[in-house]
């Protein structure tokens, strides 16, 4: 009989350590990677920028395309083609690629609210990093905006504004 009831004993202490090992090793996995992806560095851009718009009021539609410089980046490209502002409420949005000389990118969703001017506007808001490619690809973050256009012709004209805030670490989106 005590080989029946040291078995019985013995059994559900094995099982008991299986399953404390499986669950440390499942935590291990899921826990390791995701860490490794969040990490937030600083990012900082500046671009100056040429402008055209079409009016659908009371929306302005807006394309832009910028040359300038962004931390992890270096020397860089920003370009959208959805930009929209309502010009009752100021409100605007855009998405912003910009594209490194290697042609790695990264994707900024912005929400920003304009203030119109006599000769241009002023323009401040917040961005999400929502993405990219090359080393980019994945990257997260976000930050604030700030910027200003004046117009050079009845719908086009120049204009600069900057980011700062975070990214994701490219080292740690490989």
């Amino acid at each position: 009989m005590k080989a029946t009831s040291n078995a019985t004993t013995v059994g559900p202490r094995r099982i008991m350590c299986l399953a404390v090992s499986l669950l440390a090793m499942a935590a291990l996995v899921f826990t390791t990677q995701p860490a490794q992806a969040d990490e937030q560095v600083p990012f900082r851009a500046a671009f100056t920028t040429e402008f055209e718009s079409v009016v659908e009021f009371p929306i302005a539609h807006i394309d832009v395309i910028g040359e300038g410089k962004a931390t992890h980046l270096g020397k860089a490209t920003a370009v959208t083609t959805d930009q929209a502002v309502n010009l009752i409420s100021g409100q605007a949005s855009a998405t912003y690629t910009f594209t490194a000389a290697n042609g790695d990118t990264v994707v900024l969703e912005m929400e920003f609210k304009t203030t119109f001017l006599p000769d241009g506007l002023m323009f401040a808001g917040t961005y999400t990093v929502t993405g990219g490619t090359g080393r980019f690809a994945g990257a997260t973050g976000s930050g604030t905006l700030i910027g200003s256009a004046a117009f050079t012709g009845p719908s086009n004209g120049v204009g600069s504004f900057t980011v700062a805030g975070t990214i994701s670490s490219p080292g740690s989106l490989k």
